[in-house]
């Protein structure tokens, strides 16, 4: 199918009046201000979301808290989840569609379909295995047909974890070696302020354990490659262990991360991330060899004895109660009771954001040979990367997706990025987006 060069704008931020989505807002507008060589000459964009007076405010807002913009005040396109003829007149003025607009498996395929549909390229923040695989399965073959990119997880979830991964693995190729394993740890810090989560992450958290089953079920009749297992088999520790590398307890993390890192390895795997060979103005740009397979196992640091007993507690309440209709209720009806106090209904303060920040340890093993051994003998090598970042929800989360909807924008130009419905390191491992990031503070670094 031809491409559609009647679209009007760049990017489009829908949900922008949501929590998440005024964060993207801002920083959009922010980044004019502070490093304007990110925005191409002639960036033109929108806003969208249901209520156009709020959206004046919200423009008016940022416009004149960052005076030095540099790009234009964005246009407003009032959309509705529920009004399809609003989503597809979206999609056909957009080159690229943020979907800011969550739960996303409640609200999140009409938006995909309607960008599918209409040959709109699509980035989200989602976090939900359930959606992400359910999308994939559904709408790979006409997004591809269509010539168009669906990009899902890529906010904090989960961009660190499988872009890191595939910077381990362009680190084991620059060295002649070869990636088997994997393990990610997970830090959170933060200040005096305490820590806070806005309610819709907690209300996707209760409902993705509820669909957990469903999961599973998409997952049996999925028709994507089995993964091969290089090396020795990479045992996830269940339940709570402490990790002497890190000198601390850890607990399997609850998040996307590993659907997402597999998912994207099933996508490589099965050739569903070849960019066009046929598009790019320069072929010179494309990476010659797709990134290699390897063992991921996912963990979250717990730095105290007492913090490990807390999270205990609360995570074994938490998945009992969201395995049913009445209990996934009164979670939603009481998140502050049911999360110590870490998510609520309320917004998080400005001085809890500034104060909060991410760190991700990655331990990793491999070979160094350019070929695994066929006996799968134990690792001979091993390199650690530590990924570090802002807040991860409100502040790291915006700074993300921006740069994902930009390289996508800018990739697809080059014929760097493939079609189809896809996670980000399937997307992006031909793209810019390593180097990218660094610049809005999400860094990686080899130690």
């Amino acid at each position: 199918m031809a491409t559609n060069d009647n679209n009007k704008y760049d990017i489009t931020v829908f949900g922008a009046t949501g929590l998440t989505g005024s964060h993207i807002v801002e920083h959009v507008i922010e980044l004019s201000a502070s490093q304007p060589e990110m925005y191409f000459h002639g960036f033109h964009w929108a806003i969208a979301g249901r209520n156009e007076q709020q959206m004046q405010q919200l423009i008016q807002k940022y416009m004149t808290k960052y005076p030095s913009a540099t790009i234009p005040e964005p246009d407003i396109l009032v959309a509705n989840v529920m009004r399809r003829d609003t989503l597809n007149a979206m999609a056909k003025q957009s080159k690229v569609v943020i979907n800011a607009v969550g739960p996303f498996r409640f609200m999140g395929e009409y938006v995909v379909r309607s960008c599918v549909e209409n040959n709109c390229d699509y980035v989200d923040v989602t976090g939900e295995p359930e959606f992400v695989e359910r999308m994939q399965r559904t709408y790979h073959d006409q997004a591809r047909k269509n010539n168009t990119t669906i990009v899902h997880c890529c906010g904090f979830d989960s961009v660190p974890a499988d872009i890191g991964s595939l910077y381990v693995k362009e680190l084991y190729q620059e060295k002649g070696w070869s990636p088997v394993h994997i393990e990610m740890f997970l830090r959170i810090y933060h200040g005096e302020a305490g820590i806070h989560g806005g309610f819709a992450t907690y209300e996707s958290a209760v409902h993705g354990v509820g669909s957990a089953e469903l999961l599973r079920e998409i997952r049996k009749v999925s028709g994507l490659a089995k993964l091969p297992r290089p090396g020795p088999q990479l045992k996830l520790k269940k339940g709570v262990s402490y990790n002497h590398d890190m000198q601390m307890y850890t607990i399997p993390f609850p998040g996307a991360d590993t659907s997402v890192v597999r998912l994207s390895q099933q996508l490589l795997v099965s050739g569903q991330a070849e960019p066009p060979t046929n598009s790019s103005s320069n072929p010179s740009q494309n990476k010659n060899v797709m990134p290699p397979t390897v063992q991921f196992a996912a963990y979250m640091l717990l730095p105290t004895f007492w913090i490990m007993l807390q999270v205990c507690f609360y995570g074994l309440l938490f998945s009992f109660l969201a395995t049913t209709p009445w209990g996934r209720n009164l979670l939603l009806k009481h998140p502050e009771f049911f999360s110590k106090g870490i998510f609520s209904k309320q917004n998080p303060t400005n001085e809890q954001l500034r104060q909060t920040s991410f760190e991700i340890t990655l331990l990793t093993k491999g070979y160094q040979t350019k070929t695994i051994p066929v006996d799968n003998h134990e690792p001979d090598c091993h390199v650690k990367v530590m990924i570090r970042g802002p807040e991860p929800g409100y502040i790291g989360t915006p700074r993300i997706v921006l740069q994902c909807a930009l390289a996508l924008l800018h990739g697809k130009k080059k014929g760097q990025v493939p079609v189809g419905v896809l996670t980000p390191s399937a997307a992006f491992w031909n793209t810019d987006l390593l180097k990218r990031l660094p610049s809005v503070d999400i860094t990686f670094e080899e130690v």
